[in-house]
């Protein structure tokens, strides 16, 4: 009877739990390796956490060509909200890579992140990361980016 009723309150815990501490993971990664290839992405990642410990939200997104004359494009938008009465923060890792010989990495970023509620006094950080590397001969790297933190 007691095994039973503990039980019972151990699945009823874990089923109320869940909602409570949900998190959103998204990772997106596109490559193109050899001579001559193209890695082209457009990604948009919606993350939204809540409960009564809102979850972290955890975006990565790469986009990779390596090798001779090859070109890695990529546009991102990552928009994450992490809400509830102790927010678990956001946290977006947005990569392009070009390496080799007269390789080209282009990227335009956009990341917006809030972590919290207006009247909350406990907010957990935003982390955004966004990197463009081209690492070679004759390579070019260019990149926009735009990040909003509140």
């Amino acid at each position: 009877m007691i095994r039973t009723s503990l039980l019972a309150g151990f699945a009823t815990l874990a089923l109320l739990s869940a909602p409570a501490l949900a998190q959103n993971v998204s990772n997106v990664s596109n490559t193109a390796a050899g001579v001559g290839n193209v890695a082209t992405q457009n990604v948009t990642t919606m993350q939204r956490g809540g409960g009564l410990f809102g979850g972290p939200n955890v975006a990565n997104v790469a986009n990779t060509a390596a090798g001779i004359g090859n070109t890695a494009s990529q546009g991102v938008f990552v928009g994450q909200r992490s809400g509830g009465l102790f927010p678990g923060g956001s946290m977006a890792n947005v990569s392009n890579t070009a390496a080799g010989i007269g390789n080209t990495a282009a990227q335009g970023a956009t990341v917006l992140q809030r972590s919290g509620r207006p009247g909350v006094a406990f907010g957990a950080p935003n982390l955004a990361n966004v990197s463009n590397l081209s690492a070679g001969i004759g390579n070019f790297a260019g990149q926009g980016a735009l990040v909003r933190q509140r």
